[in-house]
């Protein structure tokens, strides 16, 4: 009973009726007064608070601190003053909003978007660019350091983008068509509220033929001879090397000839759309025109299907693979093993200065997209193969063949433990690791180095900014073996 009660938290407390909590301490119980000590100074919700920034952390937010209790106040620079009110009270920290900047950062900037802080796309537009990147590698060094146990990570010194904004080539939209004028927007943060972007300006993270393909959208979704009322979402996917233009639509259900009068207008007055997929609720799937379009990375085409994978950002694209080149440092010997190969995008390049290249990943799609490329481009010496990525490496791991580098793209997630102990079993010289989430690199590369046991040593961390106006970074690291 005792172990019971002395978990009990100040929420909890609240609920035990106040002679129930007489009878508590009249025995005696050593934790009361500790617990109504948390409990009186918890700031409750909706209280206003005044706090000093500490610093950024994952996600975007600043963290601050009120008598002992962690705070996380999105919108705000590290080191201003803030009045901020208390919007939600959490295990082991406190979740505020911003009311007021009282001794605001040389950093702070007013957004350029009118509805930047509503949005949830861009955490940092209220940041000049120089101070987001900072922040960046603040936050990836911290993770490396504290998740990552790297006393001194060698991170180099990190490859901003050229134009922070109107560089995104995918974007998700969110729709609501039940009124007479559509509700085309984004998602506010942690929310299903869609917030409406302000399409006269264009969404300025997106790449400009996005911003006249929607203008094109919404005069559609407006036309009672057009509109598909139960039209939620809309993903527009270009192709910046050659134009070309995919969109993916998500309804409730439409009848048919309102889906086919949707998508013949849209194909004639949305600039160079040549790929349009109807998707529905009950699982229904039409394609218009065709399911993929291809486009131009360094000079080779592409093929890339809607239920593939490409990156966000089409100039950083660039450097990423030029990055991976780089540290590949190839001979024209070496046999390489990629996973979560996708359409290729790494995995080709290097291909074509090295021995041979096998790659593995679980969309069969993209499997598809990446032989197809190859055959385009003419790389003979790749193989790849539609497989989940941990059965893939740890059915490999128990053969007799290796490779002399790894090449590793995963998602958020990381690779996790099964990917890495075959991994370690495989033990190629070295290992190259890109990743767009610094804490679950930070876990990967603590078992995969020789102080988490397994046996590399970190050489070289680079950063390469893909999402500026945002907390997010991708990283290319490699390691060595010992």
């Amino acid at each position: 009973m005792k172990n019971e009660q002395s978990q009990s938290t100040p929420s909890e407390w609240a609920k035990i009726k106040p002679r129930h909590r007489f009878c508590l301490r009249a025995a005696g119980l050593a934790w009361y007064d500790t617990v109504m000590e948390q409990a009186e100074k918890s700031p409750a919700t909706g209280r206003t608070i005044t706090v000093s920034i500490d610093k950024l952390i994952d996600g975007g937010a600043g963290l601050a601190r009120i008598d002992g209790q962690v705070v996380f106040i999105p919108g705000v620079c590290s080191g201003e003053q803030v009045r901020a009110r208390v919007t939600a009270v959490k295990s082991g920290h406190v979740e505020a909003a911003l009311e007021q900047v009282m001794t605001p950062s040389a950093d702070r900037i007013g957004p350029s978007c009118p509805v930047a802080g509503r949005c949830g796309g861009c955490q940092w537009q209220h940041l000049v660019y120089p101070a987001q990147l900072r922040a960046k590698i603040e936050i990836l060094r911290e993770d490396l350091q504290r998740i990552g146990q790297l006393a001194d990570p060698p991170i180099l010194p990190p490859i901003g983008a050229p134009h922070p904004y109107n560089y995104r080539t995918r974007i998700q939209l969110k729709l609501d068509g039940t009124g007479h004028d559509p509700v085309i927007g984004f998602y506010a943060a942690q929310s299903r509220r869609i917030v409406p972007a302000p399409w006269e300006e264009g969404c300025l993270v997106a790449a400009p033929p996005l911003n006249r393909a929607i203008t094109a959208l919404r005069a559609i979704l407006t036309d009672p001879k057009t509109r598909m009322e139960s039209l939620n979402e809309a993903h527009l996917h270009l192709a910046q090397g050659t134009g070309e233009l995919q969109i993916r639509y998500m309804a409730e259900g439409e009848p048919k000839r309102r889906v086919e009068a949707f998508l013949t207008a849209a194909e004639k007055s949305v600039p160079g759309l040549v790929s349009q997929i109807y998707h529905d609720h009950s699982g229904h799937r039409r394609v218009w025109g065709r399911d993929w379009i291809t486009d131009m990375i360094k000079d080779r085409p592409f093929r890339i299907s809607d239920r593939s994978f490409a990156q966000v950002n089409w100039e950083q694209n660039r450097v990423l693979i030029d990055t991976v080149t780089a540290f590949a440092s190839l001979t024209g010997r070496e046999s390489i093993l990629e996973l979560y190969c996708g359409i290729g995008n790494f995995g080709l390049f290097l291909a074509s200065a090295a021995k041979s290249l096998q790659g593995y990943d679980e969309n069969k799609t993209a499997i598809g997209d990446a032989r197809e490329n190859a055959s385009k481009q003419g790389v003979t010496n790749s193989r790849f193969t539609a497989r989940p990525v941990e059965e893939s490496v740890e059915a490999l791991a128990k053969g007799t063949e290796r490779w002399n580098l790894i090449v590793a793209d995963p998602p958020r997630d990381g690779m996790g433990r099964r990917v890495i102990e075959a991994i370690l079993t495989l033990k190629p010289a070295r290992i190259i690791y890109i990743s767009c989430m610094a804490a679950t690199l930070a876990r990967d590369l603590n078992r995969l180095s020789i102080g988490g046991g397994g046996g590399y040593r970190v050489e070289r961390i680079q950063p390469v900014d893909l999402f500026p106006q945002t907390p997010y970074l991708e990283t290319v690291t490699e390691l060595v073996v010992i």
